[in-house]
This record gives C-alpha cells, structure tokens and sequence, in this order.
C-alpha cells in the first residue's frame, strides 16, 4: 500500500489556549473506557500525544511495560519530554511521527491509542490501517473522538450557535470530520477491523469553574488560535465576527446557569490479522 504524506492541517493549532486545556487532560478521564484491558507489562502506542498528559498517565497502569507517545510538532514534544522528566516517568519516550506511516515494524506494539485524533485527519481509514499494521494479533487499537454536533449549551445563545456553525464549516475546509464521535464505528469496520466494542461518554460543564475555564478558552481560542486564523484566512468568518464570538463566551461563562454538554464516541477494536 503506498503511504499517504500527511497534510493535514491542525483546526485547533498549539496556541497556549488549545494546549492548556490538553495539558488537563487524564488518562483516568480520557482512557477511562479500556483501562481495565491493559496490563503492566505491553507495549503501548499513543498517536497524537499532544503535550503528554496522558500519555505519561499510562506509566501508572503499565508500570513494567513500554509507552511511546508520536506527534508531528517537535514543539509540542519537548513539552511532552519535559512532563516526563519531571514525573519520573522512564519507561515513556515521546518520538516524532507520521500516522500515516509509521517508523515502526509490523506487530510492535499491543495497544494503539489516540484521543481526539482522527476528527482532525483526511484519511482516518488509512490511519487506522497503519496503525492495524503496527498492532499485535490480539492486540487493541482505542479511540476517543468528539462529536460537535453534539454540543448543546444553556441559556441558548445564537453567536454560540454560529461559532458551532463556523467551527464545522473551517474543519471541513480542512477534510477533516468535526463529527468523528458518530462515525468511529464505521471507520473501525473500513478499516478491517472486525471484533469492535463501543461506548460513549460525555463532557458536561455546570459549576462555576467548569464554565469560566471551557468559556473563556474558547473565547481566547475564537480569536488567537489557529482556528481563527483559519476562519478568516478561509473567508468563513471575519475577525469581528470572532470577536463577537469571544464577547459572547465570557458572557455566557459568567451566568449563574450555564450548562454546556457534548457526546465523545469511543471504540476498542481487538486486531484479527487472520
């Protein structure tokens, strides 16, 4: 098979207001749905590990084993190799690589996972093919993915509603799928892959600090990111519409009630090479 180049490009991008919110991330959290599989000695794949949060949280539960965590930004891989240090974390490695050609041999690895990955790729298929080949017979590959058109929030805004609406318009622009949740199960099927558990679950934000963290990121996010560099590069929004947008975020992350709620799809597929 020949090997997709990525050239995928980032909706979110690393500004400081996308990567402190995947700093917070957790593997008990995020990983929740197959941590009963591992065990303390496999060989895990983390693709898309971000600045390592999770990724390092595997050492908890594969403390005899091996972790290696892939992205394509160095940047945010130093970050990742910081955390480690700093954790004392040694059987974690974080390398550079590409999903959809992986420098790793066939069957190497027993657990192949990403968070939040495959929504952002053109070739989500492909991807997980390559990861197939990397995986082990009898081996995992899990994947947690949102689903933005379930994004529901309280008191009902229509500038929230339109930034949904600009959010799926750039992520399309990209080729990249801002549903993904809904469609992890189909994609798992294409790719081959037969015995397929899945599950969902939710992020829900009702209390004071839940709301003002998630409105004021994105209300920095709208209009510093690359997402809204994108928008007004696209002609999909212009920045005052973005900053309309920001000024609705930090409103709506002020009232006593806000309420805000999303579904993540999640797949575990068990690797059948026969």
């Amino acid at each position: 098979m020949e090997k997709k180049l990525s050239t995928d490009r980032y909706t979110h991008g690393h500004h400081s207001s996308v990567v402190d919110q995947h700093r917070k991330r957790t593997v008990e959290e995020a990983a929740a749905f197959f941590l009963p599989e591992l065990k303390n000695n496999m060989r895990l794949l983390d693709f898309g590990c971000g600045p390592g949060s999770i990724t390092v949280g595997f050492t908890k539960y594969i403390p005899d084993g091996e972790i290696i965590g892939i992205d394509i930004v160095p940047e945010i891989l130093e970050q990742a190799k910081q955390l480690a240090i700093t954790s004392n974390a040694s059987n974690v490695r974080f390398e550079e690589g590409n999903i959809y050609d992986l420098n790793y041999p066939d069957n190497s690895f027993d657990v192949a996972y990403g968070h939040q990955v495959l929504q952002h790729l053109q070739h989500p298929i492909e991807a997980l093919k390559e990861l197939k080949r990397v995986v082990k017979p009898g081996g995992i590959i899990a994947v947690r993915d949102a689903d933005y058109g379930t994004m529901v929030h309280s008191p009902s805004d229509p500038v929230l509603q339109h930034w949904l609406e600009i959010y799926h318009a750039v992520a399309s622009h990209n080729g990249a799928e801002a549903n993904a949740g809904r469609y992890l199960y189909s994609w798992l099927i294409d790719s081959g892959l037969s015995d397929i558990r899945m599950s969902s679950s939710t992020w829900t934000f009702y209390k004071q600090r839940q709301v003002l963290n998630w409105g004021d990121s994105w209300a920095e996010r709208s209009t510093k990111s690359e997402f809204a560099k994108q928008a007004v590069e696209y002609k999909i929004a212009t920045q005052g519409e973005l900053e309309l947008i920001a000024d609705a975020w930090r409103s709506w992350a002020r009232k006593p009630n806000a309420f805000f709620v999303f579904v993540h799809g999640e797949g575990l597929a068990y690797v059948n090479k026969s």
